[in-house]
């Protein structure tokens, strides 16, 4: 059976999958915003250097918004919705090993941003601009490259490790939602179709 994008796109249960992953983005950022405030009790601690020490601290929250959690949020709803959506017959390993899934999708795109971001950032534009001729102004650093890709990949599964217990618990309260409000249309998605 051929799948096309048309095919795709109707499946039904994108609304309570994107609310879904909407609220485990959520749960990452305040998660997230919830250390830096930990953190932020060594900078207010006698000896720290100042104020400026803040700047760091909250671009560390925008980074992990921007590189973790969106990006994880949008995978765990692709996961729910197109790969193995969790429907109210299914019993609770199931639910469990679909919520698994959809957590290991979601740090995979988490990954494949990180990685992207990586490999763009190991281009750099020569600062010999005015002096030199043109060709000379891009540059690109193979070293630095495999550095991202391999910090992405680390990331990834931190991401993975560290996202595990809410994925599984967003999972579960999905499927104990279904169970008390059944979709007018049965679920299925394309581990349902193999």
């Amino acid at each position: 059976m051929a799948l096309t994008v048309k095919k795709l796109v109707n499946r039904h249960g994108a609304l309570v999958s994107a609310v879904t992953g909407a609220l485990v983005g959520a749960a990452i950022v305040v998660l997230g915003v919830l250390q830096t405030l930990v953190q932020l009790l060594y900078t207010v601690a006698p000896g720290s250097t100042g104020l400026y020490d803040l700047v760091p601290l909250w671009s560390g929250v925008l980074t992990r918004i921007l590189l973790v959690a969106l990006p994880f949020a949008v995978g765990y709803f692709v996961s729910l919705w197109i790969i193995a959506p969790i429907a109210e017959e299914l019993r609770l390993p199931h639910v469990v090993t679909r919520a698994v899934l959809a957590t290991g999708v979601a740090a995979t795109v988490c990954f494949i941003v990180a990685g992207v971001v990586g490999v763009i950032a190991s281009f750099w534009l020569d600062g010999s601009l005015y002096t030199q001729s043109l060709p000379s102004v891009l540059g690109f650093s193979a070293h630095n490259a495999a550095n991202a890709l391999w910090g992405a990949l680390v990331g990834a599964l931190t991401s993975f490790v560290a996202n595990l217990p809410l994925g599984i618990l967003a999972g579960v309260l999905l499927w104990l939602w279904r169970k008390d409000h059944p979709p007018r249309r049965p679920l299925s998605g394309l581990i349902d179709e193999v």
